[in-house]
Parts: structure tokens; C-alpha cells; sequence
């Protein structure tokens, strides 16, 4: 059951680097709001990594992820497309390997839940390497910069 561990523990990581890059904030355009909510983001993007990650999370995470992609300023709105189809593919990859929130925590602790086929969780790695691009580095790097130098929202801070 290695396997399970270590792909629970590879979309755990995978989404908290991707997300950990999540922040944003547009130059001038930048609004109040957008930059309150990406303070108040912050605590979940956090929740995906470390010894206390929790996976059961990641659908909340993923909705903030595509509410501030929606509302990015013009200055970051690329970089925010490219980290929302990020997270779009990851969630489209673990649905259609019949994974939940859930299951990747039972996969963490190295067990199999039930009902998942081992061809559509053999089948989940590929999709997720390739989320781990340069592309998806650059954007969240790029989102990352801009929240701290317009929001002054420091989101690689614990």
C-alpha cells in the first residue's frame, strides 16, 4: 500500500505547491476587497502543507483558488488563469480517479479506500507530474511577488 501513501502524499504536496504560490494582488487596479480576501485566503492555502496537512480542505481551497482567479487584476490575471487550470486539472484528475478529500487522507496513512480502482489510481500520477511545470512555477512565484509588494500579504510565511 506504499502507493497509496505516496500518492496521497504527491497530490497533497503537489496542491500545496501550487497553491502555496496563490496570493495575488494587481498593481494599481488592485482592490481592497481582492487584497482582504487574499489575507483571509491565506490560512487555507497554508492548511495543504506541513506534517498537518488536511487534505479534507482542498475543496475549499480549490473554490478560493477559482474565486480570486475570477477577480484578479489585469496585472496578474494570466498567472492566475494558468495556477486556476492548474487546480482545475487536479480536480478533474482525482474525480476521475474516484478520489476524494477523504480518501487522500486514508492514503496518507497508507491505507486503500474502498471502491477506488488501482487503474484509474495508477493513472492519477501522470496527470499530476505534469502539473508541475515551469508554467505553473512562474505563475505562482509571479502571484506570490505581486501579494506581497501590492497586498503586502506574505503567503510562503507560516
Amino acid at each position: 500500500m506504499r502507493t497509496n501513501t505516496v500518492i496521497g502524499s504527491v497530490v497533497l504536496t503537489l496542491a500545496a505547491t501550487v497553491l502555496a504560490g496563490c496570493g495575488g494582488g494587481g498593481g494599481s487596479s488592485a482592490s481592497g476587497d481582492y487584497c482582504s480576501e487574499l489575507k483571509a485566503d491565506k490560512t487555507y492555502f497554508q492548511g495543504l502543507s506541513g506534517t498537518g496537512a488536511d487534505a479534507g480542505k482542498l475543496p475549499e481551497v480549490f473554490q478560493r483558488i477559482h474565486t480570486l482567479a475570477a477577480d484578479a487584476p489585469d496585472n496578474v490575471s494570466d498567472d492566475w488563469k494558468t495556477l486556476d487550470n492548474a487546480v482545475t486539472t487536479l480536480e478533474n484528475a482525482l474525480k476521475d480517479a474516484g478520489i476524494s478529500p477523504s480518501d487522500l487522507a486514508s492514503m496518507q496513512a497508507g491505507q486503500m479506500p474502498t471502491g477506488i480502482d488501482p487503474s484509474k489510481l495508477a493513472a492519477l500520477a501522470p496527470k499530476l507530474q505534469a502539473l508541475d511545470s515551469s508554467d505553473v512555477s512562474t505563475a505562482a512565484d509571479n502571484i506570490a511577488k505581486d501579494a506581497k509588494d501590492t497586498c503586502g500579504v506574505d503567503l510562503n510565511a507560516g
